[in-house]
């Protein structure tokens, strides 16, 4: 049997890589070509060059996707290229085809200036084989009890309207994840596509405005694998109040729910435990522990990291890496796991 042909995605192919990526079995009632045809229609930084496939037989058996972006790492827009849409065609499992394909996304990123990639998975081994290595780190868990506190009533909490908040938004985004590491850095066009695929179809966008009318702080959510996550926040300098009024706001059980109705779920029980970002925050943290909110934490074991091009990854920050120190040690200086902040309405 020949082997497989690795290539890049053609134009007149993207029906078909989605016809391969419905054959994946997604939860909460996803068909693979309405839930990956997001990216390719949405994301303003999608290229058919980014998509790498393998053709056996006139039919594309596996892909992979590079995901161009920038991430905040050290005061610096480092470009990172993100792995998603790894998918294999049962017929073709287990002829290592999904490594060839890793192999190729990875010398493409780095013949495009990428310094890093990023990844998020369970199979652990099959992409450590391949470069990457697991960066686990803690994420809270933020839980509603009978004692927390509804959000202040003389503060308008608000669902979110593009045209009306989007720049005010964009503007906290902006200034709240300045010190954040991991975080994307978005242009407009970028922000657009990413309001239609970062909910999981549906997504709680909600505002929290003061006595003036202007956003202060806002916050996101949406079903991921089952459980309510919340996938963003932001907030002014003085807003941890009012960004706690938003988190208030997301855990209280409403009728209808549509996102505990794709769950099959009771909103009460869906928004009772929800899993917070990986982000340090103590003044909110203080805000939410005095609304009632608890707070718990477990470690997430899902985000992987590879270097691409280390060379130009030490030029950028002046810090090479030393001769006795393993890669793993290298990076974790240049980004600490515990630091790593990508927000999960950035996923790929």
């Amino acid at each position: 049997m020949p082997p497989p042909v690795l290539r890049t995605l053609r134009a007149e192919e993207r029906e078909a890589v989605l016809d391969l990526l419905d054959e994946w079995p997604l939860s909460n009632g996803w068909r693979g070509r309405d839930f990956f045809r997001r990216y390719v229609e949405l994301d303003p930084h999608y290229a058919d060059d980014d998509f790498w496939v393998a053709e056996h037989d006139g039919r594309l058996a596996a892909c992979v996707q590079i995901f161009p972006r920038r991430l905040r790492v050290r005061g610096d827009a480092v470009p990172v290229g993100g792995i998603g849409s790894v998918f294999t065609s049962e017929r073709a499992r287990g002829s290592g085809v999904a490594s060839s394909l890793l192999e190729a996304a990875v010398d493409a990123m780095r013949a495009r200036g990428m310094e890093l990639s990023l990844l998020f998975a369970s199979r652990h081994a099959f992409y450590g084989r391949l470069g990457w290595m697991l960066w686990p780190r803690r994420r809270p868990l933020w839980l509603r009890g009978e004692r927390t506190a509804a959000p202040d009533r003389a503060r308008r909490i608000e669902p979110f309207e593009a045209a009306r908040d989007l720049d005010a938004v964009i503007a906290l985004h902006e200034r709240y994840g300045a010190a954040l590491d991991g975080a994307v850095l978005r242009e407009r066009a970028y922000w657009l596509g990413q309001l239609g695929f970062a909910g999981n179809p549906l997504e709680d966008f909600a505002v929290a405005r003061d006595a003036a009318g202007r956003v202060e702080a806002y916050a996101r959510g949406c079903l991921l694998e089952g459980i309510y996550m919340v996938t963003e926040v932001g907030r002014a300098p003085d807003a941890a109040a009012a960004l706690a009024d938003c988190v208030v706001h997301l855990m209280a059980p409403r009728e209808p729910d549509p996102i505990a109705a794709r769950a099959a779920r009771g909103s009460a029980e869906l928004r009772r435990v929800m899993v917070a970002p990986a982000v340090d925050d103590p003044a909110l943290g203080a805000a939410l522990a005095a609304r009632g909110v608890e707070r718990r934490s477990f470690e997430e074991r899902s985000a992987m990291l590879r270097v691409v091009d280390a060379a130009a990854l030490a030029r950028r920050f002046g810090d090479a890496r030393a001769p006795d120190e393993s890669e793993a040690d290298w990076l974790a200086r240049l980004l600490p796991p515990e630091r790593l902040c990508f927000w999960p309405s950035d996923r790929f």
